[in-house]
């Protein structure tokens, strides 16, 4: 089971460099520390809102249901978002919306214990990240 919160691609090749693109750019971001202070200075959002993100997002793991708890999967829209966050161009409402999303369900799952999909079905009735990508898909004329 993937479970990334977003999606989305044109053709197996496509999916290929997407999937290889984010398993890079995930890498990276691991191993970076600038990006927390670089995204809170860029979106206004608390540094420590940004670290629970983070966290949340590339190194927490979490019970999925599957034999042991695991990261979530890595994403290519989010790995654009959260370059887009990082170097403060071009940031776009669904950036924001991936921030307030991850930062509501971090909360839910890790200071109220609910299980992921629970807490990621509540949190997309108010901030919906996938919206954006079903819209962006749709506009390239992606099923």
């Amino acid at each position: 089971m993937n479970v990334s919160g977003a999606g989305g691609a044109i053709s197996r090749t496509d999916i290929k460099r997407m999937e290889d693109h984010a398993d890079r750019y995930y890498n990276e971001i691991r191993k970076r520390s600038s990006d927390v202070n670089a995204i809170s200075t860029n979106t206004k959002f608390h540094i420590d809102d940004i670290k629970n993100i983070k966290n949340h997002i590339f190194f927490n793991e979490y019970d999925f249901g599957e034999d042991a708890p695991r990261r979530f999967d890595t994403n290519y829209d989010m790995a654009i978002s959260w370059q887009r966050l990082t170097e403060g161009k071009n940031i776009q409402e669904m950036d924001l919306v991936l921030l307030r999303h991850e930062l509501m369900e971090y909360k839910l799952m890790n200071e109220q214990k609910l299980l992921y999909r629970e807490a990621h079905d509540i949190t997309s009735k108010m901030y919906n990240y996938q919206k954006f990508i079903d819209d962006l898909d749709r506009t390239a004329g992606i099923k």
